[in-house]
Protein backbone atom coordinates (compact mmCIF):
# COMPACT_ATOMS: atom_id res chain seq x y z
CA UNK A 1 0.00 0.00 0.00
CA UNK A 2 1.10 3.81 -0.46
CA UNK A 3 -0.23 5.86 2.19
CA UNK A 4 -0.06 9.76 1.77
CA UNK A 5 -1.17 11.09 5.38
CA UNK A 6 -2.38 14.61 5.28
CA UNK A 7 -3.74 17.18 7.28
CA UNK A 8 -6.82 19.54 6.56
CA UNK A 9 -6.50 22.94 5.80
CA UNK A 10 -5.72 26.35 8.25
CA UNK A 11 -8.76 26.78 10.47
CA UNK A 12 -9.75 29.93 12.70
CA UNK A 13 -9.81 27.56 15.40
CA UNK A 14 -5.74 26.73 14.70
CA UNK A 15 -5.22 30.63 14.78
CA UNK A 16 -7.52 31.19 18.26
CA UNK A 17 -5.71 28.11 19.56
CA UNK A 18 -9.01 26.25 20.79
CA UNK A 19 -10.11 22.49 20.80
CA UNK A 20 -11.65 21.79 17.89
CA UNK A 21 -12.66 18.40 18.79
CA UNK A 22 -15.75 17.54 17.40
CA UNK A 23 -16.69 21.41 15.97
CA UNK A 24 -16.73 21.72 12.02
CA UNK A 25 -14.11 24.00 11.82
CA UNK A 26 -13.79 26.71 9.90
CA UNK A 27 -11.23 27.13 7.19
CA UNK A 28 -9.04 30.90 7.07
CA UNK A 29 -8.65 32.02 3.31
CA UNK A 30 -4.83 30.69 4.05
CA UNK A 31 -6.53 27.68 4.55
CA UNK A 32 -8.41 27.36 1.40
CA UNK A 33 -5.14 28.33 -0.47
CA UNK A 34 -3.14 25.58 1.45
CA UNK A 35 -5.94 23.43 0.18
CA UNK A 36 -5.46 24.35 -3.52
CA UNK A 37 -1.70 23.75 -3.39
CA UNK A 38 -2.00 20.71 -1.93
CA UNK A 39 -4.50 19.47 -4.49
CA UNK A 40 -2.06 20.64 -7.24
CA UNK A 41 0.53 18.84 -5.96
CA UNK A 42 -1.39 15.54 -6.11
CA UNK A 43 -2.86 15.95 -9.30
CA UNK A 44 -1.12 14.04 -11.04
CA UNK A 45 -0.39 11.33 -8.16
CA UNK A 46 -2.74 7.98 -9.15
CA UNK A 47 -5.04 7.81 -5.84
CA UNK A 48 -7.58 4.95 -5.68
CA UNK A 49 -9.39 5.78 -2.48
CA UNK A 50 -9.38 9.26 -0.24
CA UNK A 51 -10.66 8.61 3.10
CA UNK A 52 -11.61 11.69 4.98
CA UNK A 53 -12.89 12.57 8.32
CA UNK A 54 -16.50 13.61 8.26
CA UNK A 55 -16.07 16.98 9.84
CA UNK A 56 -16.83 20.26 7.70
CA UNK A 57 -12.95 21.17 7.76
CA UNK A 58 -11.54 18.49 6.42
CA UNK A 59 -13.98 17.46 3.97
CA UNK A 60 -13.44 20.94 2.50
CA UNK A 61 -9.73 20.40 1.98
CA UNK A 62 -10.15 16.69 0.99
CA UNK A 63 -12.73 18.40 -1.87
CA UNK A 64 -10.19 20.29 -3.71
CA UNK A 65 -8.20 16.95 -3.89
CA UNK A 66 -10.94 14.78 -5.52
CA UNK A 67 -11.10 17.88 -8.28
CA UNK A 68 -8.40 16.62 -9.61
CA UNK A 69 -9.27 12.65 -8.92
CA UNK A 70 -12.62 11.89 -10.51
CA UNK A 71 -12.19 7.96 -10.33
CA UNK A 72 -10.96 7.84 -6.64
CA UNK A 73 -13.57 6.66 -4.51
CA UNK A 74 -14.74 9.26 -2.30
CA UNK A 75 -15.32 8.03 1.54
CA UNK A 76 -16.48 10.21 4.54
CA UNK A 77 -15.39 8.38 7.54
CA UNK A 78 -16.19 8.83 10.85
CA UNK A 79 -13.24 7.38 12.77
CA UNK A 80 -10.93 9.57 11.61
CA UNK A 81 -12.56 12.26 13.26
CA UNK A 82 -10.18 14.22 15.70
CA UNK A 83 -10.55 13.50 19.64
CA UNK A 84 -13.98 14.99 20.87
CA UNK A 85 -12.99 16.56 23.76
CA UNK A 86 -17.20 17.12 25.20
CA UNK A 87 -17.56 19.84 26.90
CA UNK A 88 -14.02 21.47 26.13
CA UNK A 89 -14.40 21.37 21.98
CA UNK A 90 -13.67 25.76 21.43
CA UNK A 91 -12.29 26.02 24.66
CA UNK A 92 -8.33 27.38 25.39
CA UNK A 93 -6.10 24.86 24.41
CA UNK A 94 -3.96 26.59 27.61
CA UNK A 95 -6.54 24.51 29.68
CA UNK A 96 -5.01 20.89 30.14
CA UNK A 97 -8.27 19.78 31.89
CA UNK A 98 -7.34 16.02 32.12
CA UNK A 99 -5.05 17.27 35.09
CA UNK A 100 -8.24 18.36 37.14
CA UNK A 101 -10.04 15.40 36.44
CA UNK A 102 -9.52 11.79 37.42
CA UNK A 103 -8.14 8.72 35.67
CA UNK A 104 -4.80 10.22 34.25
CA UNK A 105 -3.89 11.23 30.56
CA UNK A 106 -4.79 8.44 28.75
CA UNK A 107 -8.20 7.34 30.47
CA UNK A 108 -10.06 10.83 31.94
CA UNK A 109 -12.83 11.07 29.70
CA UNK A 110 -14.37 14.77 30.23
CA UNK A 111 -18.30 15.02 30.27
CA UNK A 112 -19.34 13.94 26.70
CA UNK A 113 -16.07 13.43 25.30
CA UNK A 114 -13.46 10.19 24.74
CA UNK A 115 -10.81 9.51 26.35
CA UNK A 116 -7.18 9.76 24.66
CA UNK A 117 -7.35 5.74 24.72
CA UNK A 118 -10.89 5.55 23.19
CA UNK A 119 -9.34 7.71 20.39
CA UNK A 120 -6.35 5.45 20.28
CA UNK A 121 -8.94 2.35 19.74
CA UNK A 122 -11.14 4.31 17.15
CA UNK A 123 -8.35 5.10 15.12
CA UNK A 124 -6.60 1.75 15.21
CA UNK A 125 -9.94 -0.03 14.49
CA UNK A 126 -9.94 2.47 11.13
CA UNK A 127 -6.25 1.20 10.33
CA UNK A 128 -6.87 -2.41 11.05
CA UNK A 129 -9.80 -1.91 8.45
CA UNK A 130 -7.88 -0.15 5.80
CA UNK A 131 -4.78 -2.24 5.80
CA UNK A 132 -6.56 -5.28 5.05
CA UNK A 133 -8.91 -3.80 2.61
CA UNK A 134 -6.25 -1.70 0.09
CA UNK A 135 -3.00 -3.11 0.55
CA UNK A 136 -2.28 -3.18 -3.26
CA UNK A 137 -3.55 0.49 -3.48
CA UNK A 138 -2.98 4.28 -3.13
CA UNK A 139 -4.72 5.64 -0.15
CA UNK A 140 -4.98 9.12 0.68
CA UNK A 141 -6.43 9.92 4.58
CA UNK A 142 -7.13 14.07 5.32
CA UNK A 143 -7.58 14.13 8.88
CA UNK A 144 -7.02 15.88 12.11
CA UNK A 145 -3.82 16.84 14.03
CA UNK A 146 -4.27 14.48 16.87
CA UNK A 147 -5.28 11.50 14.22
CA UNK A 148 -2.16 11.93 12.14
CA UNK A 149 0.36 10.89 15.73
CA UNK A 150 -2.26 7.87 16.16
CA UNK A 151 -2.19 6.83 12.62
CA UNK A 152 1.46 7.07 12.53
CA UNK A 153 1.76 5.08 15.76
CA UNK A 154 -0.49 2.46 13.74
CA UNK A 155 2.46 1.97 10.79
CA UNK A 156 5.44 2.26 13.38
CA UNK A 157 3.63 -0.28 15.75
CA UNK A 158 3.95 2.46 18.94
CA UNK A 159 1.86 2.37 22.01
CA UNK A 160 -0.51 4.66 23.04
CA UNK A 161 2.26 6.51 25.54
CA UNK A 162 4.58 6.87 22.44
CA UNK A 163 2.07 7.42 20.00
CA UNK A 164 1.37 10.84 21.72
CA UNK A 165 4.77 11.90 21.63
CA UNK A 166 4.82 11.43 17.56
CA UNK A 167 5.05 15.07 15.64
CA UNK A 168 1.25 16.58 14.45
CA UNK A 169 1.04 17.17 10.98
CA UNK A 170 1.23 20.47 9.44
CA UNK A 171 -1.86 21.81 8.42
CA UNK A 172 -1.95 20.38 4.49
CA UNK A 173 1.50 18.57 4.94
CA UNK A 174 2.11 15.00 3.51
CA UNK A 175 3.86 12.02 5.43
CA UNK A 176 3.57 9.33 3.04
CA UNK A 177 4.61 5.11 3.46
CA UNK A 178 4.95 2.47 1.52
CA UNK A 179 3.66 -0.30 3.68
CA UNK A 180 4.02 -4.17 3.07
CA UNK A 181 1.83 -7.07 4.25
CA UNK A 182 3.88 -8.06 6.73
CA UNK A 183 3.64 -4.97 8.11
CA UNK A 184 6.94 -3.74 7.20
CA UNK A 185 7.49 0.09 5.78
CA UNK A 186 9.40 3.15 4.12
CA UNK A 187 9.06 6.31 5.01
CA UNK A 188 8.53 8.90 1.37
CA UNK A 189 8.50 12.01 2.88
CA UNK A 190 7.56 13.68 6.67
CA UNK A 191 5.53 16.55 7.49
CA UNK A 192 6.54 17.78 3.59
CA UNK A 193 4.91 21.28 2.69
CA UNK A 194 6.81 22.05 0.28
CA UNK A 195 3.72 22.62 -1.74
CA UNK A 196 3.22 25.78 0.42
CA UNK A 197 6.79 27.27 -0.52
CA UNK A 198 6.38 27.04 -4.16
Amino acid sequence: MKLILTRHGETEENIKKLYQGWLPGTLTKRGKDQAKLLAKRLKDVEIDVIYTSDLKRCLETAKEIAKFHKNAKFVKEKLLREMNHGIYNGVSTKLKYWEELEGGRFDTRAKNAESLRDFWKRIQTFYKKIIKKHINQTVLIMTHGGSTCFVQGMIYSKPIEEAVKIEKLKNTAITEFEIKKDGKYKTLCKNCEKHLNE
